[in-house]
């Protein structure tokens, strides 16, 4: 947990960084302290906005087939490929 004096610290390097920022930084830092404070008003910490659903790990064997033979997994040679193609 901080302190008052780390709490006012914090708050004054804030308040110096904010004097710096041309009008659209500032509307921007807005936005994110109102996310802020909306998600603390409104949200309980343990509380999600999109619960997960657990699902057996069988439900990946699906998956195994949308890849074509000889795929390497790796990604800058199969971007090559692709952009080859075009």
């Amino acid at each position: 947990m901080e302190t008052s004096s780390s709490i006012q610290a914090t708050k004054y390097v804030i308040e110096s960084m904010l004097d710096t920022l041309s009008p659209e930084g500032l509307n921007a830092v807005e936005q994110f302290v109102r996310f802020v404070h909306d998600r603390q008003q409104n949200l309980p910490v343990a509380e999600l906005r999109y619960p997960t659903k657990a699902s057996p790990a069988t439900s990946l064997k699906g998956w195994n087939n949308l890849l074509r033979e000889g795929y390497d997994g790796d990604a800058l040679t199969d971007t090559e490929a692709v952009a080859d193609k075009v």
